[in-house]
């Protein structure tokens, strides 16, 4: 009996750390950077509503700056985002100053670069997308 209840007693430690990790998984990331110095600057936005504002140096981890909680208005805004996001071609045009998107699915990472002034279709696009992230972290509940 001791010995189921051990076994009990794991399982649900295991449960429960799995599902904290879960949450804790990034669903997207996106930022800017480049220029003279390279650096970039961007948010990573988590299963559990999390956002956090980071910056980097070339050759350095990346920095956060601040985490705050999203709304329900914030979270379900970025979940469509995230929806529309895994409709697009992949697409990357790097250059001097780049915007990018990353989107985590549970099977596979998705990226997306290109330069601000870029005229493609699909850039334009991203370009709509990056900045209805951008305005999504702005709106008020």
């Amino acid at each position: 009996m001791q010995r189921c209840s051990s076994m009990l007693a794991a399982c649900l430690s295991l449960l429960l750390v799995s599902y904290g990790c879960k949450d804790k998984l990034p669903q997207l990331s996106w930022g800017e950077g480049g220029g003279f110095t390279g650096a970039q600057h961007g948010y990573t936005a988590y299963a559990n509503g999390t956002v956090e504002e980071w910056s980097q140096w070339p050759g350095q981890s990346r920095q956060s700056q601040k985490t705050w909680k999203l709304n329900s208005a914030q979270q379900q805004t970025l979940q469509t985002l995230y929806q529309q996001l895994q409709a697009l071609p992949p697409y990357t045009n790097w250059a001097n100053y780049t915007r990018f998107i990353t989107l985590y699915l549970q099977q596979d990472t998705l990226h997306w670069a290109w330069e601000p002034s870029d005229t493609q279709a699909t850039a334009r696009t991203l370009q709509n997308l990056y900045d209805s992230l951008n305005q999504s972290l702005q709106q008020q509940p």
